[in-house]
């Protein structure tokens, strides 16, 4: 995993950024590479998350469980499709803990490399590490945001994911 990482520099900063999170007003896209593909070319997943501490890992359900179930929410898009694997852009509606490596793999569609969350072609597939990547961030503001407002309408692209290549996609970011 890798790609963009928000950072504050200070606390006011801190607090505003935090607040637009939690408002939506900051887009985080993430490509991935699935072994398999999803369902239809585009939709939008939603199941129940769990934690389980002990192993570092969540279970994903498709009812709800128990109190502590958490709704999780991942809009997707199949960018491209090659041989046994698909390039597809997530987008989380809802941020849980390992969210779009566990819901892609309870749907069938595990993350190339991600052995955690059951990666099944590990002989076929030649990428060693889990096939995901933040590579754009938007920030959408809709409210006022005071010392970050220069940020409003902004977008920032990382433009050379490493897995893409390495994959055989012919997508390139723009």
């Amino acid at each position: 995993t890798g790609g963009i990482v928000i950072i504050a520099k200070n606390a006011p900063s801190l607090r505003i950024m935090n607040e637009k999170i939690k408002k939506r007003e900051i887009t985080k896209k993430y490509l991935a590479a699935t072994e398999g593909f999803p369902p239809q070319k585009e939709g939008t997943l939603q199941n129940y998350i769990e934690k389980d501490s002990a192993n570092n890992k969540v279970n994903v359900y498709d009812k709800r469980r128990s109190p502590s179930s958490l709704t999780a929410i991942t809009k997707y898009k199949i960018i491209e499709k090659k041989d046994t694997i698909a390039l597809v852009e997530a987008e989380l509606i809802t941020g849980r803990t390992h969210q779009i490596r566990a819901q892609f793999a309870h749907n069938g569609f595990p993350l190339v490399g991600d052995v955690k969350y059951g990666c099944r072609n590990k002989s076929t597939v030649k990428y060693k590490n889990q096939a995901l990547y933040s590579y754009k961030l938007t920030f959408d503001f809709t409210t006022d945001a005071g010392i970050l407002q220069y940020l409003k309408g902004k977008s920032f692209t990382v433009k050379n994911v490493p897995f893409i290549e390495t994959l055989g996609f012919s997508f390139r970011v723009k």
